[in-house]
């Protein structure tokens, strides 16, 4: 099967061997003539994703789950776009991304610290807040500015809108007794803001990352969370950034 869609401004032609990813990929869907990129997997490609996450499910201790082809067709894919994309200005990276009119604020921490329970607290509270993406959204750099795009590979709960807009905040969030939120300066964060990132194999890819994410580290603001799971942490969540941004 063969489609395009199209992501962070860029449209891809897609060769599947399955038709989960085009079902999944429905909402960006183009019917454009003029593709940038050509992606392809083939069935070594799916196996490798396999391994992958088998190991990741020893690292986890979680227990084994036999994830279809299908599926992993679709992470492969995903793969092949996010090295590809950092020669083009535009990054992965995992977290909730949230938005708030024409201003977008990605939530991201360790898996388990609450970012979906929080994601819902905003929903609940937020008067005008909607989901960009829920986990794995691209970000693109447009000169000094950053434009946070929503994707098709939205984790689980499959949150995402396929639209883009301005990335005004990156939350750090950790859990914590009162809700409190504070800017950090870009050292105290980097170490966790490169693991959340996709990390190209190519090297030259890697070093095109890492220019990019010292470029955001630059133009946007950082702030670290502490809240409980209470509607409380929300409001002071949205206030602290909107406060100490000017938003």
């Amino acid at each position: 099967m063969t489609f395009n869609i199209s992501l962070a401004g860029f449209v891809f032609r897609i060769d599947s061997l399955y038709d989960e990813i085009y079902n999944m990929c429905s909402s960006y869907i183009v019917s454009s003539e003029d593709v940038d990129f050509t992606i392809k997997v083939c069935k070594e490609d799916i196996e490798k994703e396999r391994e992958r996450a088998r190991l990741q499910e020893e690292r986890e201790g979680r227990c084994h789950e036999d994830f279809s082809a299908s599926y992993l067709e679709t992470l492969a894919v995903y793969r092949r776009i996010a090295e590809t994309m950092p020669e083009h200005d535009v990054f992965l990276i995992h977290g909730s991304a949230l938005a708030v009119g024409d201003s977008c604020y990605l939530f991201t921490a360790p898996s388990g610290v609450g970012k979906t329970t929080h994601t819902k607290m905003w929903l609940e509270n937020i008067k005008g807040s909607f989901i960009v993406n829920g986990d794995k959204p691209l970000i693109r750099r447009f000169g000094d500015n950053f434009i946070l795009y929503g994707t098709p590979w939205a984790g689980k709960e499959g949150w995402n809108r396929n639209t883009s807009v301005p990335l005004k905040g990156i939350v750090f969030l950790n859990r914590g007794l009162e809700n409190r939120i504070w800017r950090v300066s870009a050292s105290d964060m980097l170490p966790f803001l490169i693991s959340q990132t996709y990390r190209p194999s190519d090297i030259k890819a890697q070093k095109k990352t890492l220019e990019l994410l010292q470029s955001l580290w630059s133009h946007v603001p950082f702030y670290k969370l502490e809240c409980n799971m209470d509607k409380e942490a929300a409001l002071i969540a949205y206030e602290g950034i909107s406060c100490q941004s000017g938003t």
